[in-house]
């Protein structure tokens, strides 16, 4: 993860964090306010669900107050014993005693019960009174059941469908006392529709029912019952009842829902809105350091004309930029004083090279010729003039710094050849080269310092000096070996023959100082993995390993040399 991460883009890793930095707390403060609102409706719900029921409750009650209160008032007339005698004979006076109760019982029908009660005064074998016309109860199959010796409510009946086709009811029972004269009791009983009841039930969101003592219903607000986990019971007092308030969590949450969806749709827009901008202002900020990259992708391909314009910003972008630019200025004078100072370093060195003509060698060579003019051997005079002429103009050629490996190997025989006047018969070289590598071009006098530094060191210590000169190519690489069968170089001074420090002697040319330079010049030439080794056992033989690359041609070299740019990566 971390890995991925580290590879993308910076744009697409700050984009990234800031869209965990505002997801997260978004998704926390959604989730919060969310459950908030949520916990407030739902308490919202219930305390408007249980303030309905309370008030129901307390409706259900007066109403059976009501219903009780008007049996009370009923039970202290004193028309029922006349009403009872005169029931036989159905006189006048039984007339106007029936019409006497009957509106005593209507007022109170219309004033406590809202006309909807159903009155009845009846024995188990006798009806006195009933508001119900034509009646004609069984008194037997129902109220034997219903009635007992102590006022109480019934269960839900529907004994009066048979002629009233009204459905169920609830009726409150009480005894008569002063028609209790040790036969069958007389009941004053008023019924009241279930379906009156259904005014007195208030609800929200739920469906309310109101249950007898035996658990049967008595009414509803719905036929249809949620099958809700949320369900609130109370009791109705004064008659026993059970108010039960059952609704589904869809009712609860249908404020939360909407809530939810049109918080989402808004979350949604403003999270869309928010990322668009930061994406917008991320890239607006991000394109100076763009520019920055494309134009350091420029100076890594060499070009340092590339720069960036300057703005009135003084931000780390705009300082950066500013820096950038400056850098750029310094690297391009730096490689151009570079390339003036190698490029003069380069020449300097090489005429200091050239210039470092041994006075010891010259005399040597002009006492030769001294005394071969005393001999007069013109012939020789002649060819020792011919072969110094040579060397003199290669050395003092100072624009074809190199030559072709044949030619090279004509220089060191023109060498050879003078160095055999002055020690005739005591030393011999051997040439040993693949033909292959003759036209391939080196830098010349490499061959003559470390030819030189054989001889003057092990001549006077040898008696017949044997020097072989071999060249290979191995691997893209020419190989040449100078070796002699002289008195070694000793460990120690083998491994400082190779610093200037150790080597600066004065007027050896081609000895200490030669040997270094030869070493400089391979190694500006064609770098550092290139130049001499020396190995030697220290008492019997020296093997100089000379080590170059295979070039084309003179043109190449020169080309390769002076138009050289270094690279700033």
């Amino acid at each position: 993860m971390t890995k991925t991460f580290r590879n993308l883009k910076l744009s697409q890793r700050l984009f990234l964090i800031i869209i965990i930095l505002f997801l997260i707390p978004y998704l926390l403060l959604f989730s919060s306010a969310y459950s908030r609102a949520e916990n407030i409706i739902r308490n919202k719900i219930r305390t408007i669900e249980t303030e309905n029921m309370k008030q129901s409750c307390n409706t259900v009650n007066n109403l059976c107050t009501n219903i009780i209160n008007a049996s009370d008032y009923l039970l202290s007339l004193d028309n029922y014993s006349s009403l009872n005698t005169l029931s036989s004979s159905k006189n006048y006076e039984y007339l106007m005693a029936y019409k006497t109760l009957d509106t005593l019982i209507q007022n109170i029908n219309n004033t406590l019960l809202n006309s909807n009660g159903e009155i009845s005064i009846f024995s188990s074998n006798e009806l006195l009174y009933s508001t119900i016309p034509n009646a004609t109860l069984d008194y037997e199959s129902f109220y034997k059941e219903q009635t007992n010796n102590i006022s109480h409510f019934s269960n839900v009946h529907e004994s009066y469908n048979a002629f009233m086709k009204k459905g169920k009811f609830i009726s409150y029972i009480n005894t008569i006392p002063s028609l209790n004269n040790g036969t069958d009791p007389f009941y004053l009983v008023i019924s009241y529709p279930c379906k009156a009841f259904e005014i007195t039930l208030n609800t929200a969101s739920g469906t309310m029912q109101l249950f007898d003592n035996n658990q049967n219903q008595i009414c509803s607000t719905s036929y249809s019952i949620p099958q809700g986990e949320f369900q609130e019971t109370m009791s109705i007092s004064i008659s026993g009842w059970k108010l039960v308030d059952t609704f589904s969590s869809d009712a609860i949450y249908k404020d939360i829902y909407d809530l939810r969806v049109f918080t989402f749709m808004v979350s949604a827009f403003l999270f869309v809105i928010c990322l668009v901008a930061t994406f917008i202002a991320i890239s607006i900020q991000l394109k100076p350091l763009m520019k920055l990259k494309r134009q350091m992708q420029l100076v890594s391909l060499g070009n340092l004309d590339a720069h960036l314009p300057a703005t009135a910003s003084n931000d780390e972008i705009s300082s950066l930029s500013k820096t950038f630019n400056g850098m750029i200025g310094e690297i391009s004078s730096l490689l151009d004083e570079i390339k003036i100072t190698q490029k003069r370093e380069s020449e300097l060195r090489f005429e200091m090279l050239l210039a470092q003509i041994n006075p010891h060698f010259l005399f040597n060579t002009l006492n030769s010729i001294k005394w071969m003019s005393v001999v007069a051997h013109t012939d020789n005079i002649t060819n020792t003039i011919t072969s110094l002429g040579r060397l003199l103009e290669i050395s003092m050629n100072k624009v074809n710094d190199y030559l072709p490996l044949d030619e090279e190997l004509t220089n060191i025989k023109s060498y050879i050849q003078i160095q055999r006047l002055r020690y005739p018969g005591r030393f011999e070289v051997n040439y040993s080269f693949d033909e292959k590598i003759l036209s391939i071009y080196t830098l010349k006098l490499i061959l003559q310092p470390i030819v030189e530094n054989s001889i003057i060191h092990n001549i006077e210590h040898t008696d017949y000096l044997i020097i072989e000169i071999t060249g290979e190519l191995s691997n893209d690489n020419i190989i040449i070996h100078v070796k002699d069968n002289g008195i070694g170089i000793p460990d120690a001074k083998l491994k400082q023959i190779l610093h200037k420090a150790e080597n600066n002697s004065k007027g050896k040319l081609f000895s200490g100082i030669g040997i270094y330079n030869v070493q400089e010049r391979i190694q500006l030439a064609y770098g550092c993995d290139y130049g001499l080794k020396y190995s030697s056992d220290g008492h019997s033989y020296t093997d100089v390993e000379i080590t170059f690359p295979v070039t084309k041609g003179h043109a190449d070299i020169f080309l390769d040399r002076y138009a050289y740019t270094p690279s700033i990566i």
